[in-house]
């Protein structure tokens, strides 16, 4: 005779965490006496044996349809075209450039300006972990003029510093605020419009959508050139 009840599911074992509690991540006043002998709730059987509790706790109801379904499904090779850049802002304007360009973003530091420089696009050097590299100024070189006092009423700048590979060496530039990563199909990178605010133009090679705004993504070929013009 078959037996017709439903499988019942055993009951959850019950876990006392008192690790969160007497234990090193916890508040009471009152201490777990065996802390001083093991030092850690680590080293602790009690500890070992509440995390096999959990190892080996029944699945939930629908756990293993649901990981049917997902791996049932086909998968999906991501494009292998994607380009990568890093979103970042410039005063009012939000640009990228590509990963590749780009060794690290550090915190801001310190400029220290070079002795009888009129060129306002080179701001001066900066010490990064005791290597002394030259600060050009993007605002500068792509004609980006800084934010009216209006605007950063109502934003707030964490600035960061950029360095980028320029030749066989680097060069760091500050930038009001970083992003991260985005990545983008080719096709979805679209001409610069003839009315993208006052940016420089001839250093934008196209425009992609990120979170409702036109970034514009920096052709690094020419502001490599426009680097190096100015390091002569």
């Amino acid at each position: 005779m078959t037996d017709n009840k439903e499988k019942t599911l055993p009951a959850p074992a019950v876990i006392t965490d008192c690790w969160n509690t007497i234990g090193v991540w916890g508040n009471s006043p009152e201490r777990c006496a065996r802390l001083e002998e093991l030092i850690h709730c680590h080293n602790c059987e009690v500890y070992s044996n509440a995390g096999r509790m959990l190892l080996n706790r029944a699945a939930p109801s629908g756990y293993e349809d649901e990981w049917t379904d997902v791996l049932s499904k086909e998968i999906v090779s991501p494009a292998e075209n994607l380009e990568s850049v890093v979103v970042f802002r410039l005063g009012t304007e939000w640009l990228a450039l590509p990963v590749v360009m780009i060794k690290e973003i550090t915190l801001m530091r310190d400029i220290c300006d070079l002795p009888h420089n009129n060129n306002l696009k080179l701001r001066g050097i900066v010490n990064i972990r005791g290597e002394l590299v030259i600060c050009m100024s993007l605002g500068y070189l792509m004609g980006v003029e800084k934010p009216d006092e209006d605007w950063l009423k109502f934003e707030r700048s964490i600035s960061r510093l950029i360095m980028m590979r320029e030749g066989s060496g680097y060069i760091v530039f500050p930038v009001s605020e970083v992003h991260g990563i985005a990545r983008h199909l080719p096709e979805e990178l679209n001409k610069a419009p003839d009315t993208i605010k006052k940016t420089n133009l001839s250093f934008i090679k196209g425009i992609i959508k990120w979170k409702g705004n036109n970034v514009g993504c920096i052709d690094e070929t020419a502001l490599t050139n426009e680097v190096l013009s100015n390091l002569k």
